[in-house]
């Protein structure tokens, strides 16, 4: 239905109050919820605190995202899968996700560790 049809006999001064009042009510809304987000100064703080992480995770505090494989450069390892550059090789008994210079290498050849950069473990077949 229309809005003509469900208000035609209404007087357009109720029209008026009517919209003014939804109007009213919609600025009210607006305040409150800005006044209750921003009661204090202080960061964070309003009424989605408990909904908020505040602390942080610091690696001086033993939290790291990366574990360190640089032990790793230079050591030989023999494939596990094939790597088509990407696969799994063992170092001393410890499977490690690698990547080639680029080429194919077979399961059970050979390769050498000759670079590491953080989690990205670069090899090459021997």
């Amino acid at each position: 239905m229309s809005e003509v049809q469900i208000f035609s006999g209404t007087s357009s001064a109720l029209m008026v109050l009517i919209y003014g009042s939804m109007i009213a009510i919609a600025v009210l809304g607006i305040f409150i919820v800005l006044y209750l987000g921003n009661r204090d100064s202080k960061k964070n703080s309003g009424m989605l605190d408990e909904l908020v992480l505040d602390e942080r995770q610091q690696n001086r505090d033993g939290y790291t995202s990366v574990i360190d494989k640089s032990k790793f450069l230079g050591a030989v390892g023999v494939c596990v899968t094939d790597l088509r550059p990407a696969g799994t090789i063992t170092v001393e008994g410890e499977p490690l996700d690698v990547v080639t210079e680029g080429g194919f290498v077979k399961a059970g050849d050979k390769v050498k560790v000759i670079n590491v950069d953080g989690s990205r473990i670069l090899v090459r077949q021997i």
